[in-house]
């Protein structure tokens, strides 16, 4: 039996080609990539309708980066919320949410810690909910092995993103 699998995300998942996962999962997995460029939570609020048009097992959410660079930390956890509510209600399906990456800019670190931290709380008491730790694998990376591209501090290179891959794939397989 087939497992659809949508991610929900912004550029990070657009230019990583769906983190791999197509290539990483078997046969049974059907990954689906609807992520946009630039998109916020309340992008993907906004667009939520074309969230029902796609059947889905489990949702991966790989949102937070534009967030912290539009909003900070103001609305991330209620808007964060009201997306997987949709999610939930509009299909029998898991959320995966997503700690992301800190990135190299040093003015939004903060600020993405602070929404991870709250990704990691959204999970409390919530059998459907869990989240993928990217932030950790990032930040545990060995010093010399560069995650980012020199002309980009925000969006990583093929290093990076198949390091977000593998933990992606590891958490759908029970790894």
């Amino acid at each position: 039996m087939n497992r659809q699998i949508t991610i929900v995300g912004d550029s990070l998942g657009q230019w990583s080609d769906g983190f791999g996962l197509k290539s990483k999962l078997s046969a049974e997995f059907l990954v689906t990539d609807i992520s946009v460029a630039g998109y916020t939570t309340e992008d993907w609020l906004q667009n939520k309708d074309r969230l029902n048009a796609i059947p889905t097992d489990l949702w991966i959410l790989e949102l937070g980066t534009n967030d912290a660079m539009v909003y900070g930390t103001i609305g991330f956890e209620s808007r964060t919320r009201e997306l997987i509510s949709f999610l939930e209600s509009s299909q029998v399906s898991k959320v995966l949410l997503t700690t992301i990456p800190l990135t190299n800019i040093v003015s939004i670190r903060e600020v993405i810690k602070a929404n991870n931290q709250t990704i990691r709380l959204l999970k409390e008491n919530k059998p459907n909910i869990d989240y993928v730790e990217i932030e950790s694998i990032f930040e545990s990376n060995p010093i010399g092995v560069p995650l980012y591209p020199l002309s980009d501090p925000i969006h990583p290179n093929q290093i990076g993103y198949e390091l977000m891959g593998e933990a992606y794939r590891k958490k759908i397989l029970g790894i």
